[in-house]
C-alpha cells in the first residue's frame, strides 16, 4: 500500500490527514478493504503514506466516526461491516415488511435487456441521455396474486449482480448492502397516484383507469452515488405505503 501523499508547502495537517482518510475511504467504499478486513498498524500507514503518527490517528479518528471502521483493543482497528438495516417500511423491506404479516411473497422476472437510459433513469442515476443500461421488469406477487410491478435500471455489471443475487426473494437494499457490499446512505422517494393503462391493468389484474401508487425509488451510496432507479407500481386496493419522516 505504498501511497505517499505529495507535499507542497500549503500542505498541513488538517489537509495530509484528509486526504489519508480519503485515500482509505476509497478502498474501503470500492471494497478493495472488504468488511472485516484489518487495516494496516499506525506505524505501517505511517511509512506507506509518508505522513507523521498524528496525521494517521486523525485520519482514522474520521474514519472510525463515519462508522466505516472500528477499533478492537489490543487487535487493530478493522472496516466495520454494513449496519443491518432498519425496518424502513413496505416500500424499500417489501419482502420482509409481508414475511412479518405472515404472507408469502415472491417475485417473477418478466424481462431483463439492455437499453438506452430514457430521462428519468438518467436524471436518477446522473449518467447521460443515452447511456447504457441493463432494465429488468419483474412482477411482485403476495400469496400468489399480483400487488406490484417494478421496473429497475442500473449499469449492467451492478444489476446483473443483483439477478444473481435473487431479486425474486430479496430486497434491492438488502441485497446491495448484505450481499454486494454496499454501504448506503439513503434513498430518495417520489411517489404519486396515477390510473393504471392497459399493460399495467393486465398485469396486475386490475381494471383499466383503476386507481395506482407509483413510488419512484433511488437508493444512495455513503459516496453520494446513485446505484439503481427503480418505478414502483402498487396496487391502490391492496397496499398502503406509511413513512415516519424526522427533522
Amino acid at each position: 500500500m505504498a501511497k505517499k501523499l505529495s507535499r507542497n508547502p500549503a500542505d498541513n495537517n488538517q489537509t495530509l490527514f484528509s486526504r489519508l482518510a480519503e485515500s482509505l475511504r476509497r478502498d474501503i467504499l470500492a471494497n478493495r478493504m472488504p468488511p472485516g478486513h484489518k487495516l494496516p498498524s499506525e506505524s505501517e500507514l505511517q511509512a506507506s503514506f509518508g505522513v507523521s503518527r498524528i496525521t494517521v490517528r486523525q485520519a482514522l479518528s474520521s474514519l472510525h466516526a463515519e462508522g466505516l471502521i472500528e477499533k478492537i483493543n489490543g487487535k487493530g482497528s478493522f472496516v466495520t461491516r454494513p449496519n443491518q438495516l432498519p425496518d424502513m417500511g413496505p416500500l424499500i423491506g417489501f419482502y420482509e415488511h409481508m414475511r412479518k404479516q405472515g404472507r408469502n411473497a415472491i417475485g417473477r422476472i418478466l424481462s431483463v435487456r439492455e437499453i438506452s437510459a430514457p430521462a428519468a433513469a438518467a436524471h436518477a442515476l446522473d449518467v447521460p441521455l443515452g447511456h447504457t443500461l441493463l432494465t429488468m421488469r419483474s412482477l411482485r406477487l403476495v400469496d400468489g396474486k399480483p400487488l406490484a410491478l417494478v421496473q429497475a435500471y442500473a449499469e449492467p455489471a451492478l444489476m446483473s449482480s443483483l439477478i444473481q443475487e435473487d431479486v425474486n426473494t430479496n430486497d434491492v437494499v438488502v441485497l446491495l448492502e448484505t450481499r454486494l457490499g454496499h454501504r448506503l446512505r439513503s434513498n430518495r422517494i417520489e411517489a404519486q397516484a396515477i390510473p393504471a393503462n392497459a399493460s399495467l391493468a393486465k398485469l396486475l389484474e386490475v381494471s383499466r383507469g383503476a386507481p395506482l401508487l407509483r413510488i419512484d425509488f433511488t437508493p444512495i451510496d455513503a459516496s453520494g452515488q446513485s446505484m439503481v432507479y427503480s418505478e414502483m407500481y402498487f396496487r391502490g386496493d391492496s397496499f398502503t405505503y406509511k413513512a415516519v419522516v424526522k427533522s
